[in-house]
């Protein structure tokens, strides 16, 4: 994921404290949060060690919601943060399986163009 499109830690804290909502999934909950500046659209993925207690686990969902929301990154046009949480559903969901969810999560959200 292009470095533009990425959350920082800085972000995350301002985030805490604005409004947001939330769209739940099968395997991902999705917060959307709007962003104060004209940057565009940016996203996270979270996965706890409660979700899935090996790091490896953890890097594998974080690739896949990332590949998933590559090709969608360029179509939203409105300052968004997207945080995509985890579930503990997704440990044994294969690639077709999260990329689903994931398009399910953005069209009921409304934030694609």
């Amino acid at each position: 994921m292009p470095k533009k499109y990425r959350l920082s830690h800085a972000d995350f804290v301002r985030l805490s404290r604005a409004k947001s909502r939330r769209v739940h999934g099968a395997y991902f909950f999705l917060t959307i949060t709007t962003l104060p500046s004209s940057s565009g659209p940016k996203m996270a993925s979270v996965v706890s060690k409660k979700v899935a207690a090996r790091a490896v686990d953890r890097n594998k969902i974080e690739r896949y919601c990332r590949e998933s929301l590559r090709s969608h990154m360029a179509r939203i046009r409105r300052p968004t943060a997207l945080v995509f949480h985890a579930k503990r559903e997704a440990t044994k969901a294969s690639f077709p399986e999260i990329r689903k969810d994931i398009d399910g999560l953005l069209a009921r959200a409304g934030v694609l163009a």
